[in-house]
């Protein structure tokens, strides 16, 4: 009888181990940010005085706490299509915006390469995009953009063939050449055109061609070689600010979780031609978010500590928030100790589908508890 006890016992110590996502959390953890220094060179080696204003003040920020923020937070949300006015989810529940505030140029490549007679559909989508993000900064966020680029071959899938080679095609000599160029003139046009009512470019911390380690995106691994990837990274780099003129981004290098070290630089186009490290990690309810982000953010800040940079958690969420402590229970613990500079979940379209709390949702008190947190930063706090 005691020989089943004991058995009985042991799996039972398994199974909770195997469940129990806080095993590596360390509540007594500081957060101790390392000092970084600015870099001798940007990526950019002629990136304009508000770009370097930017950099700074993400390295006087770190110190002080971690910047939060949301992808694409004005305008839109599940209060928003209700009520048909410029508010939303995130300011009617913390009663501040985002010190981060992320938006996408995937419409840039959208409209012009898929569809016809667009031209005055490009100038309003410019007119309007701009408009937002000029918004935002006066509303006191840090601008990021990303870039979920279309597929030129169309809306394929990654099993296919619609995704292979279009990297390879992108290069120098490459069928869809012409295609990127334009692309990036476009968003040359975009980017340029951010500025404020002083007259002053705006900054933005440019977060192109992410999550690459992962098999989703035409640029992910399985559709192209690392050295294809790399090339486009530079490319993308030295033609944004060489060929266009355009010098307020800080680029952001940020893969999907890895699984260590050497996942994560496999795919890096070189310290020449990345400002600020990044990773982005989801919660995929598999009772693994916990020890995922705790594990990937040590990666990655040994790595950013090695090479004097800025890291932080370029993406992460949980899909309509369906654990309503998440916020303290899970998404805090990973990030309290952390020297990230930013932390930003991804946005709110639809009842749906969302990443932050819309008002009378059952986690919206657990939301305002992290928000009040100490080292949580919103826009009233990096003024």
């Amino acid at each position: 009888m005691n020989k089943y006890i004991l058995t009985l016992f042991l799996v039972t110590s398994v199974f909770i181990s195997c469940n129990n996502e806080d095993d590596s959390f360390d509540p007594n953890a500081k957060r101790l940010p390392p000092v970084i220094t600015a870099p001798i060179n940007f990526a950019d080696p002629n990136l304009n005085q508000q770009g370097v204003d930017l950099y700074n003040r993400l390295t006087n920020l770190t110190q002080k706490g971690i910047a939060f923020g949301q992808q694409q937070p004005f305008g839109t949300g599940n209060n928003f299509p209700v009520r048909n006015k410029l508010e939303n989810d995130f300011f009617e529940v913390a009663g501040d915006h985002p010190a981060i505030a992320g938006f996408d140029l995937e419409l840039i490549g959208l409209q012009p390469d898929i569809q016809s007679n667009t031209a005055f559909l490009l100038d309003e989508f410019i007119n309007q995009f701009t408009a937002a993000i000029i918004k935002a900064h006066e509303n006191g966020s840090i601008i990021t953009i990303s870039w979920h680029h279309v597929n030129p071959k169309g809306f394929g899938t990654p099993n296919d063939g619609s995704f292979n080679d279009v990297v390879k095609g992108f290069l120098k000599g490459g069928e869809f050449r012409e295609v990127y160029i334009k692309r990036l003139a476009r968003a040359a046009r975009l980017l340029n055109k951010l500025v404020d009512a002083n007259g002053n470019s705006i900054p933005v911390l440019f977060r192109p061609w992410h999550e690459m380690n992962g098999d989703f995106f035409f640029w992910g691994e399985g559709f192209r070689t690392t050295e294809e990837y790399i090339q486009l990274w530079r490319d993308t780099v030295q033609i944004l600010s060489e060929d266009f003129n355009v010098h307020n981004l800080l680029y952001v290098y940020s893969p999907n979780f890895v699984a260590n070290r050497s996942e994560y630089l496999r795919n890096y186009p070189g310290d020449e031609f990345v400002d600020i490290l990044g990773i982005d990690i989801y919660d995929f309810q598999n009772r693994k978010f916990l020890s995922t982000a705790l594990k990937n953010l040590e990666i990655v800040e040994n790595i950013s500590i090695e090479k004097n940079m800025l890291f932080a958690l370029t993406e992460t969420g949980l899909t309509n928030v369906v654990d309503n402590t998440w916020w303290t229970e899970s998404l805090y613990k990973a990030i309290r100790a952390s020297s990230i500079s930013y932390v930003m979940i991804w946005r709110n379209d639809m009842t749906s589908f969302f990443h932050a709390p819309f008002l009378g949702h059952p986690s919206e008190n657990n939301f305002k508890e992290f928000l009040d947190k100490e080292v949580i930063l919103l826009s009233k706090d990096i003024l």
